[in-house]
């Protein structure tokens, strides 16, 4: 069980969401039979079963990220965020399985939650499906199972994570049709499922407490501390709603890029004077 390794992205500044990320993992995956890193700058990790990996002053996710690996010695890591909280049972068997792709070299990443789904069918697991080879968010950062030379191969040291999505993306293509993702099903009562990791995506969306932390928190009757950050209202869950809701928050979002723009002009015109 030591070839895995989960890794807990994170930072002093976020250590607010630990607490209910720990109550997930203990309650919806008891058995987890893996060795659990949590990324630091100074700060203990709060959980005596997980081990906090200092990093110190926050040079950025990608140094961070490659610090923390660099770390581990496991082959393989499942990757997730702090506020990444779990909320339903985690098939440990399930992941197993997965794990077992990698080791017979099937696979040199499966993502665990379908966000966004696979392209293609796989062949050797119904489960599972391929990312294509030109999928806009082969490399995203939900939780995943990685080979974890391939992701310190695809990792530069001067991108954030929103770029590393992107501009990984690209670099994954040469690792062809080893890129999965789990898929979505319908169950009995036509609740959409998957064969993976389930949870709130995401407790904090730009700096701001989501619906759905606060949701999570009365379910699991949890005390969080939501006066810390301001939170989101119906607007933000609204444009994430789909793609109507998207079109329509990005048509508001114009007059406020264009001024930007304008202004930024502006600084750069009086600059060269």
């Amino acid at each position: 069980m030591k070839n895995v390794s989960i890794l807990i992205s994170s930072c002093d500044h976020f250590s607010d969401c630990w607490s209910p990320y720990y109550h997930g993992l203990h309650k919806y995956w008891p058995d987890c039979p893996y060795d659990v890193f949590i990324v630091t700058n100074f700060r203990e990790s709060g959980d005596q079963s997980v081990r906090a990996i200092k990093v110190g002053n926050d040079m950025g996710w990608s140094f961070n990220t490659l610090k923390a690996l660099n770390e581990i010695t496991s082959p393989y890591i499942i990757y997730t965020h702090e506020d990444f909280w779990i909320k339903n049972s985690v098939s440990t068997k399930t992941i197993e399985e997965y794990v077992t792709y990698m080791v017979e070299d099937r696979a040199d990443y499966i993502r665990l939650y379908p966000c966004p789904g696979p392209d293609h069918e796989c062949e050797f697991d119904d489960r599972l499906g391929v990312l294509d080879d030109n999928s806009d968010y082969r490399t995203s950062l939900q939780v995943a199972l990685w080979r974890k030379s391939v992701f310190q191969d695809l990792i530069r040291e001067d991108e954030n994570p929103w770029q590393f999505e992107r501009y990984g993306s690209l670099r994954s293509k040469r690792y062809g049709s080893r890129f999965l993702s789990v898929k979505r099903f319908y169950g009995p009562d036509n609740k959409l499922f998957h064969h993976g990791v389930d949870y709130v995506c995401t407790a904090i969306n730009k700096g701001k407490w989501s619906k759905a932390a606060r949701t999570y928190a009365a379910s699991e009757e949890l005390d969080i501390d939501f006066s810390n950050r301001p939170g989101e209202t119906w607007w933000h869950d609204f444009t994430r709603s789909g793609a109507f809701g998207a079109f329509v928050g990005q048509v508001f979002a114009l007059p406020k890029i264009v001024i930007n723009k304008a202004v930024k002009g502006v600084g750069r015109l009086f600059g060269k004077k």
